[in-house]
């Protein structure tokens, strides 16, 4: 006679969360739960990540978050080395949001680099030259 009575055995997995990528944090875990489902797999603690992914995008996309202020972001791009010593080369608009990540700005918000853009079109001695491209006057 066979014994039937199966023992349920849990795995639990520390996958930290990276609140810098919220979209594609999301991307990943309903990717994750798509598997889950296609092996009938319990997708409870999954649904309640994604959730919570979902609340935090919804508060960033309707500005329930508060925007660093312009002249504190204007002070922290003239303290980039580029723009103390400007040179020949235009500086890209990505290098400036990777900076301002770096000295703690949230850069988790939609469309942010179309806010920076308007912070950097304004500030004396800066030039746009291209497409995400900007150049300081010596």
């Amino acid at each position: 006679m066979e014994d039937t009575h199966q023992q349920k055995t849990e795995v639990v997995l520390d996958i930290p969360l990276n609140s810098e990528k919220l979209r594609e944090e999301l991307s990943f875990y309903n990717e994750l739960a798509a598997i889950f489902k296609e092996y009938d797999k319990d997708t409870q603690q999954l649904d309640f990540i994604i959730g919570q992914l979902h609340s935090q995008i919804e508060e960033y996309d309707e500005g329930l978050t508060v925007l660093p202020g312009k002249k504190e972001i204007e002070s922290i791009i003239k303290s980039h080395p580029y723009f103390k010593n400007p040179c020949d080369y235009p500086i890209r608009l990505l290098t400036i949001l990777k900076y301002l990540r770096r000295k703690g700005v949230n850069v988790n918000y939609a469309d942010i680099d179309l806010y920076v853009d308007a912070v950097l079109s304004h500030m004396d001695g800066v030039k746009k030259v291209g497409r995400g491209l900007y150049k300081a006057a010596k």
